[in-house]
């Protein structure tokens, strides 16, 4: 019998990683690794305990969740293939809790701001920001905490048990989060996108150098933003992602590239997914040709 396949994610039972874990590895027998923290998550891989991990990379509502891909050069991870998932942010409490009972709602800091329009309806309620979903939902239940809802998946409020106060409370309910599989080789396989680190200072350079495919549409350019900062002195760094149709495509444009920022990092060049919203819904922040206008004039 094959052992079981070791995965690191973010959160516990009835997460949205756990979902998109097991949508992304659906013929395998998993053991889920769960973590604290993203990471958390990527010392989990780095250090060999897991064989893979699972990691929410951008969502159609809140963007990039950019610091992630810092992690991934930091830790040496590589991105092997990606999903976008469906969240379905419930709102929950204790059974017999209605919703003029609850004082505070409580979620992991993405989700509260996933729903932040039904959070904003709520004046008199207060927001705390947890570690995850699924545990903070968990939570309620072992402790018993009355006066405190979660922002959770339906799923967390079935496993513990909690009753729903209101349905898909996100501020969109076509809201999803694409995750990304990681692992520490950098497999070779059929490809049509590309996942990059370049340096600042060529950006606008690397940009120029791909104007030609992009018009052509043979390319499309769906991700180009600023890293947040860790360490002052560092060089700022920007993550870029490209899309094409074939394998040769993107390997043409990663050669582009190469000839004007040789010192640019590949975080991974894997199959895309099928995206289920148009880009610009997608980003959840402005256009990332606009970005860089903006921020490279």
């Amino acid at each position: 019998m094959n052992r079981a396949l070791k995965i690191a994610i973010q959160g516990g039972p009835a997460s949205f990683h756990e979902t998109a874990a097991k949508q992304l590895f659906p013929a395998a027998h998993l053991q889920l690794l769960s973590c604290a923290s993203f990471p958390e998550l990527c010392e989990a891989l780095e250090t060999g305990l897991v064989d893979f991990a699972v990691m929410a990379v951008q969502n159609s509502l809140a963007g990039p969740l950019l610091p992630n891909y810092g992690m991934m050069d930091q830790h040496g991870l590589s991105v092997t293939a990606e999903r976008w998932l469906l969240l379905d942010q419930t709102l929950m409490a204790l059974p017999g809790q209605k919703l003029e009972d609850i004082q505070e709602i409580w979620s992991h800091p993405i989700a509260l701001l996933q729903c932040c329009d039904y959070l904003n309806s709520l004046p008199e309620v207060k927001t705390k920001e947890t570690s995850d979903t699924a545990d903070t939902a968990r939570l309620l239940q072992e402790d018993q905490i009355k006066g405190v809802a979660a922002i959770a998946s339906r799923k967390a409020a079935e496993l513990y048990c909690l009753e729903v106060l209101n349905d898909n409370v996100a501020n969109d309910e076509e809201n999803y989060t694409r995750f990304v599989v990681l692992s520490r080789e950098k497999p070779a396989q059929e490809a049509n996108k590309a996942t990059l680190l370049l340096p600042s200072n060529v950006v606008k350079a690397s940009l120029d150098s791909l104007q030609e495919e992009l018009e052509k549409g043979t390319l499309e350019l769906t991700m180009v933003q600023p890293i947040p900062e860790v360490n002052p002195s560092q060089a700022e760094v920007w993550v870029m992602e490209l899309e094409g149709t074939t394998t040769q495509e993107i390997d043409q444009a990663v050669a582009l590239l190469t000839a004007v920022a040789p010192a640019h990092k590949m975080l991974g060049v894997y199959p895309k997914a099928v995206a289920p919203l148009p880009m610009d819904r997608l980003n959840g922040c402005l256009s990332p040709l606009l970005i860089v206008q903006t921020e490279l004039v």
